[in-house]
Formats: C-alpha cells, sequence, structure tokens
C-alpha cells in the first residue's frame, strides 16, 4: 500500500482550504456572517429519502425561528421541526410525517438567500417507493436511466477506478439482469468483467480490475431488460466511457470511531455530529416492527484511495475499495421497540460489496478560503450479524446509501462528517429507516497507521431454510441458505458452486444474494413427496477470497398422494372475506357486503361488511393449490377478463377497470394498482370461475387445471367452481401499520381436499400404548356432551358404540391476516388486529 506521504500533504491543504502553501485549521472566527457552507441534501439532488431531514449549516449561527423555515412540496408548505447542532451553526429541520415520493421540494429561510443555491432556495426531489401503488415506486411510464453516477463531467470525471451506479425510472425485474442485458465492453468489444448488483430501482456495475485510461468502453443496455411491471429498457442503448487517469494513487487511512468507547448511543455524553446533532456513526433502524430504539454502534479503520490530487482539485476523486468492513455492536431485538425478543443481534457487520465512490470537491455555496471542502460517497453495503435469528430478519444488501458531507482540517487530521439515510427491510415485510451521520478522521501519522486487518475465514452455513422444518416447505418457497458472512456474488455459479437436486437430477433455479443469505428460487415449485439435496462448495469465496465450508443439506417435502383431489380455494383474501357473496344480501350504499353464498341462504351466518383498503396497499390472495399463472388475466374494461378491479357505485354497477399489475407465485397474486386507492371511493375486485369442472373461459384454474372454488357453503362437487368471487371495499387514507400474512403450518391436510388422506399424518398415541391422543398442531378435538330430541345418542369419528381416539379430530387448513399496530402503552403490548 503507497501511504500518504509529502504529496498528500499537499491534498490535505487542498481539501482544507482550496489551495495555498501551508496547512490549515478551520478558524471559525472570521467567516463571512449568513454564509452557507453545508447542506443535506445538496441543492437539486435526487433520490432522497421520504425521512430524510434536512441540515443547513451556515459559517455562523443564523439565530433562526422556526417561523422563517419554509418547506414547500406538492400539496403545499409541510409541516416541521426545527433544532439546532453545532452552537448554532447547524440548523436540523425534520419534517412532522413522511414526505410524499417521487416529488419536488423547496426549502427557503426567511430573511435569508441561500446564496449558491440554484435560484436562492434550497430544491430537492425524493425517491421512489419500495412497494405500494405503481405511480409511487416509478417516474416515468417507460423505462430509462433517470441518473447516472458519476455523470463524466468535471464535478464528477469518470476514473479508472470508478464503479458504475445507475437509477432507472422503474423497479426492475432482477431476473432479466445479467451480462447479456448490461455489460460493458472495451475498445475492442470484449466484455469487462463486472460485479453486477441490483435493487429496485438501483444497479451498480463495479469492474473487477481498473479500467485503462484514456480508452473507451461502452456501456451497453439491452432492452430484454424489463421493469417489474412488464416494462421493457427503452433507453440509450450504449453509452460510451472514457475512464481519466487517477495515478499516482496515495492511500488515506482514517478511524470511523464509535460515538463514545463505552457508552451507548442514546446516552449522555456521547459525540455528536455538527451536522445533525445526533451521535455519529451510530445507526438507528426506525419501524413499527422495531419502534425507534433499535441502533449499533459502528467503527472501523477506512482505507480511502484517492487520485493524484494536483491532476484533480476541483473534484478529487476517492475510492474505497470492495471488502472493506465496519463493525458494529449488537442491536437491542425490542418489539415494537418494548418487548424484548429474548436476545440480541449478536455482533453487527457491514460489508462493503462494491468499490465505494466519491469526490472531495470546492464548496458549492461558498467561496470563502475557510469553507469546507464537499465530500459524496456512495456505498454498496450488506448487513450481517452474529445471531442466526437474527440474521435471518436483518441482514440484506443495501445499494447505492449516499453520503453527503463535508472535509476539514483540524490539528492536522482530515475530518469528515457526512449524513445518509438508509432503509432496510425488516423481516421483508417493513421499510425501517435511519439517519446515518457519519464521522471519521485521518490518523495524524499516516506512514504508522493501521495496515488493514487480514481476513483468513471463509462464510460458513448459520442456519437454512427449510432445514428441520421441512413439513411446513410449501411449493413455492425459496431455499435459504445463510451465512455468516456475506459470499462474493461472483463466486455463486449455479449448478458448479451451488447446486438443487432432486433425486440425483439438478433443478434449475433463480438466485439472489441479499446480505448475507443466498435465495434459491426453483423455476418450477417444489414438488410434494420429492428428496431433494442443496449444496455449496468451497467455490464460494467471500468478499476477501477466502473459500467456504462447504456443506451438503438434505430435505424431504411432504407427501400430498391423494385419489381424490379437490378444486383449489383462496385460503387468504386481502381486503374481504374469501366467498362468493349471494346477491340478494347486498346493500353496499349502507356498507354491507353480504352473505357467503349458501345451499341454506336462510342460514347462511354473518352479514359481512364492506372493508376498508389503505391508499398504499396491494390486493393479496393466496390459494391452497399451484396455480396457472397463465389463467390469471387483468380485465381492462368492465365485466372482460378472469381477474378485474373495478370502481363500482353503490348498486354494484362498473364505472371504470382499474389499472394495475398482476404478480403471481406458484400460490399467491399479488394485484398492486396503477394509482393509490381513493379515499371514500368505492371498488371491487372479482376472481372469476364458473360452477363446473374445467377451465373453459375467463376461469382461474390451478396448474392441474382445475377451477378456482369459491363458495364451499354450496356443497360443490369436488372437481367444480364457483360463482366469481366478487369482494368490495373502500379506499381509505395510507396506513404505516405493518400486513402480516400468515399461513397455519404444519397442517395435516397437505394436499387441501377436506380429507385425512393415507399419506398424511393424523393424530397420534403418546406414547404408544397409554391411550392418549394429544390434540396435533392446527387441529382442534371434537367431542359429543349432551344429546335430545330425538337425538338419543352421537358420536364422532366412527360409528356409535365404536371406540376410534385417533379420528377424533378436525384439522385446519387455511391462514389468516394481521395488521402490526405498534405498541399500546396502555395495554403495555404489541397491537395487533387480524382479519
Amino acid at each position: 500500500m503507497m501511504r500518504t506521504s509529502v504529496l498528500f500533504a499537499t491534498a490535505l491543504v487542498l481539501t482544507a482550504c482550496g489551495g495555498g502553501g501551508s496547512e490549515q485549521t478551520v478558524d471559525y472566527s472570521g467567516r463571512n456572517s449568513g454564509q452557507v457552507f453545508y447542506s443535506y441534501p445538496a441543492d437539486q439532488q435526487t433520490q432522497i429519502s421520504v425521512h430524510a431531514p434536512l441540515v443547513v449549516q451556515f459559517s455562523e449561527a443564523p439565530g433562526l425561528a422556526l417561523s422563517d423555515i419554509t418547506l414547500t412540496g406538492p400539496d403545499g408548505a409541510v409541516d416541521v421541526d426545527m433544532s439546532e447542532a453545532d452552537q448554532g451553526r447547524s440548523v436540523v429541520i425534520t419534517p412532522r410525517v413522511p414526505l410524499a415520493f417521487n416529488s419536488d421540494y423547496t426549502l427557503s429561510l426567511n430573511g435569508i438567500d441561500l446564496d449558491g443555491f440554484s435560484d436562492g432556495t434550497l430544491n430537492f426531489t425524493t425517491g421512489s417507493a419500495g412497494t405500494g401503488p405503481q405511480d409511487q415506486q416509478q417516474n416515468a411510464d417507460e423505462l430509462v436511466i433517470s441518473r447516472q453516477m458519476p455523470s463524466g463531467g468535471d464535478d464528477q470525471p469518470f476514473m479508472d477506478f470508478s464503479t458504475v451506479h445507475l437509477q432507472f425510472s422503474q423497479p426492475l425485474d432482477r431476473t432479466t439482469v445479467d451480462n447479456t442485458t448490461v455489460s460493458l465492453n472495451d475498445a475492442g468489444g470484449n466484455p469487462v468483467a463486472a460485479t453486477l448488483l441490483v435493487s429496485g430501482t438501483r444497479l451498480t456495475l463495479d469492474p473487477q480490475e481498473d479500467l485503462a485510461p484514456g480508452s473507451d468502453y461502452t456501456l451497453e443496455l439491452d432492452a430484454a431488460l424489463t421493469s417489474k411491471a412488464g416494462v421493457a429498457y427503452s433507453g440509450e442503448n450504449s453509452i460510451t466511457l472514457t475512464p481519466q487517469d487517477s495515478t499516482p494513487r496515495e492511500t488515506l487511512v482514517l478511524e470511523a470511531m464509535a460515538a463514545d468507547p463505552t457508552k451507548d448511543c442514546g446516552e449522555d455524553g456521547v459525540m455528536l455530529s455538527p451536522l445533525s446533532g445526533e451521535p455519529i456513526n451510530c445507526v438507528p433502524l426506525i419501524a413499527k416492527l422495531l419502534g425507534d430504539t433499535t441502533v449499533s454502534k459502528l467503527s472501523g479503520n477506512v482505507f480511502a484511495e484517492l487520485g493524484f490530487v494536483p491532476n484533480y482539485p476541483d473534484a478529487t476523486p476517492l475510492r474505497i475499495s470492495k471488502g472493506s468492513l465496519l463493525s458494529g455492536e449488537p442491536l437491542e431485538v425490542l418489539i415494537g421497540g418494548q418487548l424484548p425478543a429474548g436476545f440480541d443481534s449478536g455482533d453487527v457487520t457491514v460489508s462493503f460489496l462494491s468499490d465505494a465512490s466519491g469526490y472531495l470537491s470546492p464548496a458549492p455555496y461558498s467561496a470563502a478560503p475557510e469553507a469546507p471542502r464537499r465530500v459524496q460517497l456512495t456505498l454498496d453495503l450488506a448487513f450481517s450479524t452474529a445471531d442466526s435469528r437474527a440474521n435471518g430478519a436483518f441482514t440484506q444488501t443495501l445499494l447505492q446509501v449516499e453520503l453527503v458531507g463535508r472535509a476539514i482540517v483540524e490539528n492536522g487530521r482530515m475530518v469528515i462528517d457526512a449524513i445518509g439515510v438508509i432503509e432496510p427491510e425488516v423481516l421483508g415485510i417493513e421499510t425501517a429507516y435511519g439517519v446515518l451521520s457519519f464521522h471519521m478522521e485521518s490518523y495524524a501519522d499516516q506512514v504508522n497507521a493501521p495496515e488493514p486487518e487480514v481476513d483468513i475465514t471463509g462464510p460458513s452455513l448459520q442456519s437454512w431454510q427449510p432445514g428441520d422444518y421441512a413439513d411446513r416447505f410449501r411449493p413455492g418457497d425459496p431455499v435459504v441458505l445463510n451465512f455468516d458472512e456475506t459470499p462474493n456474488q461472483d463466486t455463486i455459479i449455479p449448478g458448479t458452486t451451488v447446486s438443487l437436486t432432486e433425486q440425483g437430477a439438478q433443478v434449475p433455479f433463480q438466485w439472489r444474494l441479499d446480505g448475507a443469505s443466498l435465495v434459491l428460487t426453483p423455476d418450477d415449485p417444489l414438488a410434494f413427496g420429492s428428496d431433494y439435496q442443496v449444496a455449496f462448495t468451497d467455490g464460494v469465496q467471500d468478499l476477501s477470497g477466502n473459500p467456504a465450508n462447504p456443506e451438503t443439506l438434505d430435505f424431504t417435502m411432504v407427501d400430498a398422494t391423494t385419489n381424490s383431489p379437490r378444486t383449489p380455494y383462496t385460503t387468504t383474501v386481502y381486503p374481504g372475506y374469501g366467498c362468493a357473496i349471494d346477491p340478494g344480501s347486498e346493500d353496499l350504499g349502507n356498507g354491507i357486503q353480504g352473505e357467503c353464498a349458501s345451499a341454506y341462504q336462510d342460514q347462511a351466518g354473518d352479514l359481512l361488511p364492506v372493508p376498508t383498503m389503505p391508499a398504499n396497499r396491494a390486493i393479496e390472495v393466496q390459494f391452497s393449490r399451484n396455480m396457472a399463472a397463465d389463467s390469471m388475466v387483468l380485465g381492462s374494461t368492465c365485466g372482460q377478463g378472469s381477474v378485474r378491479v373495478e370502481k363500482i357505485d353503490t348498486a354494484g354497477n362498473c364505472l371504470e377497470a382499474v389499472p394495475a399489475h398482476l404478480s403471481m407465485e406458484a400460490r399467491k397474486l399479488t394485484i398492486t394498482p396503477q394509482q393509490p386507492w381513493e379515499d371514500g371511493t368505492l371498488y371491487r375486485y372479482v376472481l372469476a370461475s364458473h360452477e363446473q369442472a374445467g377451465c373453459a373461459g375467463e376461469v382461474i384454474c390451478s396448474q392441474d387445471g382445475m377451477p378456482l372454488q369459491t363458495a364451499q357453503l354450496l356443497g360443490p362437487d369436488a372437481d367444480k367452481g364457483g360463482p366469481g368471487m366478487a369482494i368490495a371495499f373502500t379506499g381509505a387514507a395510507a396506513t404505516d401499520n405493518v400486513l402480516l400474512p400468515l399461513r397455519n403450518l404444519p397442517k395435516a391436510d397437505v394436499n387441501a381436499n377436506f380429507l385425512l388422506d393415507d399419506s398424511e399424518t393424523k393424530a397420534q398415541e403418546v406414547p404408544p400404548g397409554s391411550g392418549q391422543y394429544p390434540t396435533p398442531t392446527n387441529a382442534a378435538k371434537l367431542a359429543v356432551l349432551d344429546t335430545g330430541g330425538i337425538a338419543t345418542a352421537a358420536n364422532i369419528g366412527c360409528n356409535i358404540n365404536d371406540t376410534c381416539p385417533a379420528d377424533k379430530f378436525t384439522y385446519l387448513n387455511g391462514g389468516i391476516n394481521a395488521d402490526i399496530v405498534g405498541w399500546n402503552d396502555a395495554e403495555q403490548a404489541v397491537e395487533v388486529t387480524l382479519y
């Protein structure tokens, strides 16, 4: 490693004060009144988190009041709170509710013209949603590149060590992203080996070796690249990149120190960021599932390579190499922020999945010589934890985390402070967020600064799915391998380093790496009754090139053999109730959905209400069997299609079809509207079937050709469907509650035919010979308590006077949807709504 010497002494001066003949420390006393030295977001920055704070740092305390601050968005003024940091020089503005997705915002300060900003105000644009209506997940109807980093301009020169970061107008279908649809080719048309990372709208291409300066490269994108909504890429197909020469480079070693050696992040007396006023190098995670008390304290050394500073005084390029690590202290896992889960996360590791790219640039808003330089850094990160239980919930990949900061020199050390927002998933069902106040200081003695730690341990399997719970595994479920550290995805080669076989035959699969979890999704769902084997070799390596400890894992899917198949049915629907409605019982004008259709309509039971549907949620349906994806066709006009989403009036008449997108898994259908549901508007979705056998016409069917059964109370034949299932609902305001779909597993009726076949397991005598038959999981024991009237005797499971203790159980087959509302102080418990 080439260490900083006389050359970097010059670099320190340049980065601190924009040139000059001696090293300087920032002197606040000489500042010009009212100058802006820093802002987050940067002026005109895009893809900003809707949870981001706004920070403006001045040369001296501006003395602003809350009434002096105006944040304006698409719906007018936004309510905000204000705090201060750095002796009042930093003004921190926090919106009271999340901002709108894909929206432009303007911050103005009364009586202060923000010199250096585009129009005297701070302007920025928020990013897209990860879930919810289509228009919140995309910012254009076409699939094009919406942002490219580095831009290749003077402020972001493309370097020989640059990582290419692309942001698209729509979330990408990751199954269409490979080296045939996205590639980097040299001047001779030869492909350049590179790591491809993709998540949502973001794609990273990191060449495995440095590029040749001055040589032309071509970034090729093919129309076979598509979005999750099925839109083909229609942007520029060839982008020419000409890297500039970064040599000779030097390495600056910086310490990202803990907020305090012994205190927790939330305690008084820890080191605070001069930008945000929050504890430095602490990663908070705020979510309904976790509350606002989950935080990890990070620390470690960062080894930053800088391009030759004299050649790039106005935008000094820097990178932090792939495989770099930061360590975090254990996260205390509290459900709802209050209820202990019984374990913590163990040590947290943050791994750099690609070369982090960035720049040290002149202060953008001030020409004062003492103004700190701007730091911009884009990171592709993976989080993993030492505890296997927490790792399964938290490990994940976070692409293109953008830090915007400042760099100054204090007492001979470069000091970098920056702000960024991370938005990790929790259990895959909720998007958390956390504001990271990053702080690093260079070692004063660079010659004797620490060397990078040498990693000599390869990844080991920490846990896996299905593991010991194959009886709970169903077709469509993925095989998941959780490692104790993040593997290098370039070493995952299906059929070579990682394989899935069925009784010795290779099973084709799609795969993705999410943090330290390798997720394998078979092209065809796993089959009941089959033996499988998943294996990985020592060809799988970590980011430092250490081989994995190979393992071979066996599991067997439960048997579902039957001679009495039955039509599929819905195990859960959201919103609403999983039955076709008797038309004569419907009264939508009074909020009545009606009664489930029944052969005994006068005894059909409750009048079901019309449920509400939050504006930011999708319709979700789970089925009892593997479904035929091609049988689910979305209607584009009223009354058309096997799947219909319609606006209706209170008489049930269709007013118009609702544009939406269908996403299908083996046993699940998700219907995502193009626009949010309108508050107070009446809608209906229809799952079409017919009251006969076969799949002719617009009918939802299983993979084995049986129509959807929608009305069990009609007592249909086992091979026949039912009337169309029409479920009305009313649009409502968006919610931040967390929807948790649950399946009752394990269950005895594996094949969902309402019979206990010979291949399925009924109640067992425990211990043998005792005559005791404990109630199995997801079952209920039935007993005759009394008789009366004309009934003088009764028995369950067998004839009167016969004994059959193993046959007195009813077995549940279905699921339930739960809404996690959050911590309820009055009840001292997590509030959950069951549907």
